[in-house]
């Protein structure tokens, strides 16, 4: 920042203020709560000619909304499948983009969303083909880590899954994609 004019690292200040003013936080020194209240907020950018400030802010995520709801059910105007959190998880977790196009847009039938072991387990399969083709996600309630299982087997419905995990890796699991 040293090459920036006075007033713009006043301005930079100022929307960093303000960011963590509209994000909860205290600005109260004092307190102590300053400083956690800035390491929450929103990274500031900078553009290379020093007078455009970018907020690239991350929404709180809370997917357990959409317990009790099925994945084509929308909530606050989004459908599980449409949220960011959920499409990013997935897009990372499975390189496959024809997986990625069924888990999608699949259309078939889905149970309600659950939470199991700390997740958000959501479950779909291909409309008159559900045994032999199906899916599932399981996501934490933040959306930060997600499994996600994908079966696809025109000869069995209970032969094994296939099962997309962070970092890039995958296993096979006996049978179907779990709904519950």
């Amino acid at each position: 920042m040293s090459g920036l004019s006075a007033y713009s690292r006043r301005a930079i200040v100022g929307s960093a203020l303000l960011l963590t003013a509209a994000c909860g936080g205290n600005s109260d020194a004092g307190s102590g709560e300053a400083a956690n209240a800035t390491s929450n907020a929103a990274p500031i950018a900078v553009s290379e000619h020093g007078n455009n400030v970018v907020a690239d802010a991350k929404a709180s995520v809370d997917l357990s909304k959409y317990v009790g709801k099925h994945p084509s059910d929308s909530v606050g105007g989004t459908r599980f499948l449409d949220e960011p959190a959920v499409k990013a998880a997935v897009a990372a977790n499975v390189p496959d983009s024809a997986v990625r196009n069924f888990v999608f847009n699949s259309n078939g039938p889905d149970a309600p969303i659950v939470a199991k072991d700390g997740r958000v387990l959501a479950w779909g399969c291909e409309r008159h083909n559900c045994g032999y083709h199906n899916w599932s996600i399981a996501i934490t309630p933040d959306g930060t880590n997600a499994d996600v299982c994908f079966y696809h087997d025109d000869d069995s419905a209970d032969g094994p899954a296939t099962w997309y995990l962070p970092g890039g890796t995958t296993e096979t699991r006996p049978g179907n994609c779990p709904s519950e």
